[in-house]
């Protein structure tokens, strides 16, 4: 969900009858390229895992529960969500709510315009229920002409002055003799009060209108007074900028008459105009009265009845992810009832992920083994979703391999699976891999016939590539008719663990897709360029087309286009520095590797083309991601800066060459003072060595003349 800046529209969210989570929305990062999926991050994996967004497990486990599967099949023509500016790295393998809610709840658009009262906030929706009050006034055949007229008035000019409070006051000079226009006048003096945030008052005006003989008056001012106290309530938990404080804010005793307010009301108007909104507050009235026990009742009872799809499931999820399951103020998120439970459960079961250096694990210890089984006789009903819990329990928690085996039989040859099979059968492969079962990739292969809904069958791509890039495996990815298609697994392996061989073979097969042999020759290019290899890359520079693009270096990397087009048109020099066409430098590489003026030149290369700083394709993965378990590519990358320091100490190259070597040693360090050439960092002293030896040995040349300060 977007949060709005105003502080008006934050409390509209907190009075709608329906809610949404108080969080902010996702946003993009660079996914972990395996199946772990105990540690919490910015993307999900379709398979059901304590990592996930909760959101995205409690949708999961609500389909399944009604005997869906995922929207759209990829067999039956579905198709995958357009992707966002910060979801592009993700594939087809992995993904966030919004894509989540795009896909399963395909009448929901998380990109959409909100509706102007969102906007507005508390004013809009004052506005926009003028019908009602318009209608109620024409449906009194009591009510004089004229007091009809001025209450009309009256009301436009509030929900103006609701916008801009500076306005004079309206209702002091409206004036009502008979019942039902002094019952309209008293309402909206109440409601004046409400939306100026007065709402003790407000709830004493609309209480004393409860009685009214105006049927809409008696029953709109009941609700009313609910919707006052809640208002009341949350009045002094709002900081400075319009965000909430937390439940230690809330005035509970005016929660509490809150609460009694929707239950009179509940009592009165059962099939009310505002029953099932009162309703809905009546969830938010236990949440801000602190009533967690009773709250996960209540949303368990309202999920299970609730449509598995559309706008109004993904509000709710949201509402009950951000008032339940994921807020720090309820003490036992684990009090719900049978789907509550588990998403709790899951939660609870998060770990830190060993192939991330940065993920520093969750606060306090994983859910215990023996809470968890105490919670059987509460999964009587869902043997299948107990046994999946203790799985990821043994698999996350306790490192328990060959219990997860014990507990998820092998079910790997269905047509097709729900969002908990499919789970089920994931985590067991899991299992195999962790354990070095040799039957691992035969496990993957069977699987991945059913794995036909959204995300799944990439999902099981990944994990068999995964397999044969452990074993020694990797030609069997490209080879012909290989069962591992998805592109970002295949230019992944491509760009961090294949060979020369390997990369030359997939830019010259014609059955790959042209943006995938692009990828494989820019890799196998720059990697021959970058390692020495110069004889390799004249005979593969020709085979780079000449209609390639050569701008997007720095954008570049899995599902992106490669710039393959620099190493056919790449800038080789700028005026000042003579040097020939890319491949005449590689060429007298290839007959000598030391050739002085050669390596500069490829210096310049680098240079002029924007490589400095791209390790794009020398950082490998961790280990234990796809891509860092193999790395069938020989030798290290050259430095720029190593360049210019071999120069510098060889006392055979010319006097030029050595000139500006120094002097494109001191720019290595201009104007930041920080190493952009890549290459060991050398003190400040020896860069001030550099240029006083280029003043002072090469007084006349250019470089010396040129340089003017040192960095």
């Amino acid at each position: 969900m977007r949060l709005k800046r105003a502080k008006g529209v934050v409390m509209a969210g907190l009075l709608a009858s329906s809610g949404a989570a108080l969080a902010c929305a996702d946003v993009g990062c660079d996914p972990t390229w395996s199946l772990f999926g105990g540690a919490q991050a910015c993307h999900n994996r379709v398979v059901i895992a304590p990592g996930n967004d909760s959101r995205v497990n409690l949708l999961a486990l609500l389909r399944d529960s009604a005997g869906l599967g995922l929207t759209g099949a990829v067999a039956g023509g579905g198709d995958y969500p357009k992707t966002e500016y910060d979801e592009t790295g993700f594939g087809h393998t992995f993904l966030d709510w919004g894509m989540v809610t795009r896909a399963w709840v395909p009448a929901f658009d998380p990109a959409a315009e909100p509706p102007v009262d969102a906007i507005d906030g508390p004013c809009g929706a004052f506005r926009a229920a003028t019908p009602q009050f318009a209608d109620a006034l024409a449906a009194n055949r009591t009510l004089p002409q004229a007091e009809r007229t001025a209450l009309t008035a009256a009301r436009a000019q509030l929900v103006a002055r609701c916008a801009d409070p500076k306005l004079p006051a309206v209702l002091p000079g409206v004036a009502a003799s008979s019942a039902p226009g002094k019952a309209f006048l008293g309402y909206l003096a109440a409601s004046d009060a409400f939306y100026a945030s007065h709402y003790g008052e407000a709830a004493q005006g609309y209480a004393g209108l409860v009685g009214a003989a105006d049927p809409w008056v008696a029953e709109t001012a009941r609700y009313m007074v609910a919707r006052a106290w809640l208002g009341e309530a949350l009045v002094h938990s709002m900081d400075e900028y319009g965000f909430f404080g937390g439940l230690k804010a809330v005035d509970k005793a005016a929660a509490q008459r809150g609460k009694a307010a929707l239950a009179d009301y509940l009592k009165a108007y059962p099939k009310g105009r505002y029953a099932d909104s009162a309703r809905g507050l009546e969830r938010r009235a236990m949440w801000l009265s602190g009533d967690f026990a009773a709250l996960g009742e209540r949303y368990e009872s309202v999920l299970a009845a609730a449509p598995k799809e559309g706008e109004a499931l993904v509000d709710l999820i949201n509402e009950t992810d951000g008032k339940y399951l994921s807020t720090s103020d309820n003490p036992n998120p684990r009090g719900g009832g049978l789907l509550l439970l588990a998403a709790a459960d899951l939660m609870a079961m998060r770990v830190a992920n060993p192939d991330d250096r940065y993920d520093m694990g969750v606060a306090g210890s994983p859910l215990d083994a023996d809470v968890l089984a105490s919670q059987q006789a509460s999964f009587l009903r869902a043997p299948q979703l107990y046994s999946f819990l203790q799985a990821n329990h043994a698999f996350y928690v306790a490192k328990d391999y060959a219990r997860v085996l014990q507990l998820i039989p092998d079910d790997a040859k269905r047509a097709s699976y729900t969002p908990l099979a499919f789970s089920r059968q994931v985590l067991r492969g899991q299992a195999l891999a962790a354990k070095g079962d040799p039957n691992e990739a035969g496990f993957w292969l069977e699987l991945l016939g059913g794995a036909k809904a959204l995300w799944q069958r990439p999902t099981v791509e990944l994990a068999l590539a995964m397999n044969w890039e452990r074993h020694g495996k990797l030609a069997q990815v490209f080879a012909a008719g290989s069962p591992i298609t998805d592109r970002m697994v295949r230019d992944i392996l491509l760009t961090h663990s294949a060979g020369p061989a390997l990369l030359r073979r997939a830019a010259l097969d014609v059955a790959n897709p042209q943006e995938q042999r692009d990828t494989a020759l820019f890799t196998l290019l720059y990697k021959q360029l970058s390692r020495g290899d110069y004889a390799g890359f004249r005979s593969n520079q020709s085979l780079a087309r000449t209609d390639a693009p050569t701008d997007g270096l720095w954008g570049f990397g899995p599902g992106t286009i490669a710039p393959l087009g620099v190493f056919a048109k790449g800038r080789t020099g700028d005026g000042g520095f003579a040097c020939p066409a890319l491949i005449a430098t590689a060429a007298t590489l290839a007959a000598n590797p030391q050739d002085v003026h050669a390596r500069l030149c490829l210096g310049e290369f680098w240079r002029l083309n924007g490589f400095d700083g791209f390790t794009a394709l020398d950082t490998a993965p961790p280990k234990g991601q796809l891509g860092g378990a193999a790395n069938d590519y020989p030798g290290k990358p050259l430095a720029r800066g190593a360049i210019y320091a071999s120069v510098i100490s060889d006392p055979r190259s010319a006097p030029d060459d050595r000139a500006y070597a120094l002097y494109r040693a001191v720019n290595c360090y201009g104007p930041s003072g920080y190493n952009s050439c890549g290459g060991e960092d050398v003190p400040i002293a020896a860069r001030k060595g550099w240029y006083d030896r280029l003043r002072r040995e090469f007084p006349k040349s250019r470089w010396a003349k040129k340089l003017k300060y040192y960095w």
